[in-house]
């Protein structure tokens, strides 16, 4: 058994891109969007743009990108443990280890990326949604530009208590939801140690289907968008890699006929589901089964196939997708704000279509020198005087 997939690599730098291309089609295709509720998204008829018909299924599709970001996150965290297991017979996961790593793993990266995105909240600011006023460049109107308060909120993970602090990076959500994976991680394992997994998946589906679908209870209307952001709302996406992981390790893997009908039939049903109410609540789940079956495919691929030259590709966009999945908003945020402050006859001209075309350049750029220079260095812990030169 291979202990590195590059197409696992392929995938993440995949999903990033395809959650890139995502928000920039937002920004030339506004409010078509199926991401939000059907009943708030422009209609499609035949007075829809014939662009924005032919890009929907694919750039507009984009958000599912984070459900195969936390397929991925699954299986690569419990495929490591899932082999000492059945190598060993015991599971044997030191917490303190545990921590340790994905502290230094995510946080430094994602420090850098909140100044950034400060960077970003302020020349927005001052560009043309809060322009200065009489009283100039003062640092109340500096410290309140930047959104200072509502990078601490990200960076201490307290985004439930002050959903507004998302407006910084729209993208930070993601990333509670994943310290809430972690530390909730031991204990599903334990669960399914003791249990077994079948049951833990019927379980955590059957709460992502109740959070979907029923109603909140009426005591909890002034609490909804804190209480969407409880981890068990997506628990079962993460825990579909974490199924594939233990399949591998077991030597039991799904098989490349079944993993890729089984990735066919959940895109099809997550690009299917908008199209009513009660189907788009659960389309983005379709997405993450779909993506289940997408990874259980590549990583049951032969060599000849992972040497494909789209798999190299995407595997070095992969080396650094973490960063770029952190930094595209800002940076798209910055582009535009430029944008804004051109003259007249240069923007009629069509300097907004250009300004998409430098951020296809400046955002793999600027997400590669934070992985360079802040996220390389801490991959496997605090950093020593020769990083690592891969992703482990």
């Amino acid at each position: 058994m291979p202990t590195r997939f590059r197409s696992i690599d392929a995938l993440r730098g995949f999903a990033a891109l395809w959650v890139f291309a995502y928000h920039l089609w937002n920004a030339f295709c506004p409010g078509y969007t199926r991401q939000a509720d059907p009943r708030e998204a422009l209609p499609l008829n035949a007075d829809t743009p014939v662009a924005v018909i032919a890009t929907l299924p694919v750039l507009g599709t984009g958000y599912a990108g984070l459900g195969l970001f936390f397929v991925l996150s699954g299986f690569c965290i419990h495929l490591p443990q899932a082999r000492r297991f059945h190598r060993t017979g015991r599971d044997a996961l030191e917490l303190r280890s545990f921590a340790s790593r994905r502290f230094w793993r995510l946080y430094p990266a994602f420090l850098g990326s909140i100044a950034i995105a400060c960077c970003a909240y302020f020349l927005m600011n001052i560009c043309w949604r809060r322009p200065l006023g009489d009283d100039g460049l003062t640092l109340a109107y500096v410290l309140d530009s930047c959104g200072i308060g509502w990078a601490g909120i990200n960076a201490l993970f307290l985004l439930m208590v002050q959903p507004q602090a998302l407006a910084l990076n729209g993208v930070y959500w993601t990333l509670w939801y994943e310290v809430q994976f972690y530390l909730a991680y031991p204990l599903l394992l334990k669960a399914c140690r003791r249990w077994g997994f079948a049951p833990m998946a019927g379980l955590l589906l059957g709460l992502e289907l109740l959070f979907a679908l029923a109603p909140a209870p009426e005591y909890l209307a002034g609490a909804k968008p804190h209480f969407e952001w409880f981890f068990l709302r997506r628990y079962f996406e993460w825990f579909l890699g974490m199924l594939l992981a233990e399949k591998l390790a077991a030597g039991n893997p799904l098989s490349r006929r079944s993993a890729g009908w089984l990735a066919l039939a959940g895109f099809a049903a997550g690009v299917a589901g908008p199209a009513n109410l009660a189907t788009w609540a659960i389309h983005e789940l379709a997405f993450a089964v779909g993506s289940c079956g997408l990874v259980g495919f590549l990583i049951a691929a032969p060599a000849r196939a992972v040497d494909a030259p789209a798999v190299r590709v995407f595997g070095w966009f992969g080396d650094f997708s973490y960063s770029l999945y952190l930094v595209h908003m800002p940076i798209l945020r910055m582009v535009f704000a430029l944008e804004t402050l051109l003259p007249t006859p240069l923007r009629e001209a069509g300097s907004f279509a250009a300004a998409g075309a430098v951020c296809v350049v400046a955002v793999p750029a600027a997400a590669w020198l934070l992985y360079r220079f802040v996220e390389k260095p801490y991959m496997t812990g605090r950093p020593t005087s020769q990083p690592p030169t891969r992703i482990r």
